[in-house]
């Protein structure tokens, strides 16, 4: 099993990019769900071996709750629900996000601060999935599955950055294309479409030798390639 909260966090380290760093660290839920768009999005880009990429069909779906609380005094709450054990956690106070903590042994959740009886503090909580294939039949058994599963999510975490820059370098074409030419002068982050494009570019180069990786890692072990999958 993958979790896609391991592949959305290896994808985490690819970005440059501080809007994305401000709601991975402030609003963990928010940062999961919308990466997990472009996960999915990107598997698709990893095309080869489909003895290994006909697995990722088999998918443990996401699940999550947002608990309401009104504010008695204290700063720690029991939940109604219970969190998956994979999930991440966002908190809030008078729909201001803080940082909070979780105690899964009393299910409970502790806020920075006491939340006043009239104040109304939240936790989210989410469980992105996972690919649930354990990819033991896809590789000969003298073959290092961890290492090759770890391949794999750094593969996803690539793609998932390469469909983010998809939808970035759309955005950015159609800021520039309405600019008046005086305006593409004043307004340099116009010019980010070109290196968002860039940047794409050396994710999809990057992706596609890691790729190539796992195919060299697989049939060029000393027993060769006829057994892959066997």
């Amino acid at each position: 099993m993958i979790l896609f909260k391991d592949i959305i966090n290896t994808a985490f380290n690819l970005f440059d990019d501080p809007d994305i760093s401000e709601k991975y660290y402030s609003d963990p839920v928010g940062f999961q769900q919308e990466m997990l768009e472009f996960l999915l999005i990107g598997k698709n880009k990893f095309l080869y071996p489909t003895a290994i990429t006909d697995q990722l069909n088999y998918i443990d779906k996401p699940q999550g709750q947002i608990e309401i609380i009104d504010g008695n005094g204290s700063n720690i709450y029991a939940l109604e629900s219970t969190p998956h054990t994979e999930a991440v956690f966002s908190y809030r106070i008078n729909d201001e996000l803080v940082f909070g903590s979780y105690d899964r042994d009393n299910n409970s959740v502790t806020f920075p601060r006491n939340v006043e009886a009239g104040e109304i503090c939240s936790v989210a909580w989410f469980y992105a999935g996972a690919f649930t294939s354990t990819f033991e039949n896809c590789f000969r058994s003298d073959l290092p599955i961890n290492a090759i599963m770890e391949k794999i999510k750094t593969i996803l975490a690539y793609a998932l950055c390469s469909a983010w820059a998809d939808k970035e370098v759309g955005r950015a074409i159609e800021v520039r294309n309405i600019l008046t030419d005086h305006d593409f002068k004043m307004y340099s982050p116009a010019n980010s479409a070109d290196a968002k494009v860039r940047w794409r570019n050396q994710m999809n180069k990057d992706m596609d030798t890691l790729v190539s990786e796992l195919n060299w890692r697989i049939f060029s072990e000393p027993k060769g390639g006829t057994r892959f999958g066997k």
